[in-house]
């Protein structure tokens, strides 16, 4: 004896293999999307914490008296300027007068150990400090602006301190 099936139960079935497919394909699609924005915001944290490293190290490697050394560093995650504060300014607590960052005044005031900045439209991070970072005599606070996603940089050893500068 043949058993027959209604065509109308079998179309319903399909439907819900359907619907369950593309549930299943949207729950895939979030965890990926999800997945790949915490990558990409690990990679940023890496890129700054690279910056911190070189240019701590470039501070403390050219400190030689009389030494001129200019270096090039990739500008992490896009930002725009690197900002730099006398470190006679975060000992003394004193916010540079001729900065005009909030972020960076702020900072210097409330004593954190803070005195290299990275800069973007969006916001300011502190990045680093080195006790090593001196500028020139007229200034106190600088920032120094990105070409073409690079920092270009002079480093002048004054023998306990390096003073940096834009590379014209």
């Amino acid at each position: 004896m043949k058993t027959f099936k209604s065509k109308k139960s079998q179309i319903a079935g399909q439907i819900f293999i359907y619907i369950l497919t593309a549930v299943v394909i949207g729950i895939i699609v979030l965890i990926g999307y999800w997945a790949i924005n915490k990558t990409v915001g690990s990679g940023c944290q890496v890129e700054q914490l690279n910056f911190k490293n070189s240019i701590e190290t470039l501070a403390d490697k050219y400190d030689t008296y009389g030494s001129l050394n200019k270096d090039t560093l990739s500008a992490p995650c896009g930002y725009e300027k690197i900002c730099f504060v006398d470190n006679s300014m975060v000992s003394s607590k004193t916010p540079p007068a001729l900065c005009t960052n909030s972020v960076i005044k702020d900072s210097v005031k409330s004593g954190t150990q803070k005195n290299i900045f990275i800069i973007s439209k969006k916001d300011t991070v502190p990045v680093g400090f080195s006790d090593k970072v001196a500028l020139d005599d007229t200034t106190n606070c600088t920032c120094i602006s990105s070409r073409n996603n690079n920092f270009y940089l002079t480093f002048k050893g004054k023998g306990d301190r390096t003073v940096i500068s834009a590379t014209t």
